[in-house]
């Protein structure tokens, strides 16, 4: 069989081709290694939310009621707000001795040092997931008038601890939030000590007047009762 001459045509087309396919693949490259120098608002957001809550959780949340306003224009709601009457919307621990409409000790939350630049906020927190709670990492979405703060809690008890996601959302309303509502699940219970809610166990819960006002977070001091804690009593833990 004859082979077919290698003509000086066939060489530039197949040298043209070449270099079609190596400039394709610098160039997307160059895009890949751009993106990660330079990421956009989106991405940085949905990093830092998989950093504290995954996916399967939020979900878990949302299957209860909890709404997530999703966004990267988020109001500014730095502040202390009071959640009275705190009233258990839903939950899905097997028995839980916490059905819908019961009445838990006032919430309390102070957020600050809100970011517009990486979407992180600072949360302290009463009476959500135990007497004191400090988020260890936490974000915010949102947009308009409408948020949603997400926060990792490292909760100790009986001997061990897990992570908990707290996540709250409301409408920012003059110097008011508007129905608010909040959600706490425990996402890694392998250090767990006794009396502990499972790994994708959660309530969640909301202010009954659909308002929350300012407060003093220092005056608000926790009174660990029975209704005091939406999820860290043992007798509450079950």
């Amino acid at each position: 069989m004859m082979k077919k001459p290698i003509t000086r045509l066939t060489m530039v087309v197949k040298g043209c081709a070449f270099a079609l396919i190596v400039g394709l693949v610098l160039q997307l490259t160059a895009c890949s290694k751009n993106n990660d120098i330079n990421p956009s608002d989106e991405e940085i957001l949905s990093k830092k939310i998989e950093d504290i809550i995954p996916q399967k959780y939020v979900d878990s949340l949302t299957k209860l009621g909890f709404t997530i306003n999703k966004g990267t224009t988020p109001p500014n709601i730095d502040g202390a707000y009071l959640f009275k009457p705190f009233t258990i919307k839903s939950s899905n621990i097997p028995n839980d001795p916490y059905q819908p409409g019961y009445v838990l000790n006032d919430g309390v939350i102070k957020l600050y040092e809100q970011s517009t630049t990486d979407f992180s906020i600072k949360m302290l927190g009463k009476n959500f997931i135990g007497a004191a709670d400090t988020s260890v990492v936490t974000a915010i979405s949102g947009g308009g008038n409408k948020f949603t703060v997400y926060g990792k809690v490292k909760a100790y008890r009986n001997g061990g601890y897990s992570f908990y996601a707290f996540l709250m959302s409301g409408e920012k309303d003059g110097n008011n939030i508007k129905n608010g509502i909040a959600g706490i699940i425990n996402i890694d219970d392998s250090h767990a000590g006794f009396g502990t809610i499972a790994e994708g166990q959660g309530r969640v819960a909301f202010d009954g007047d659909y308002t929350s006002e300012p407060t003093d977070f220092n005056s608000k001091m926790a009174v660990i009762t029975e209704r005091g804690i939406m999820s860290s009593k043992t007798f509450q833990l079950k």
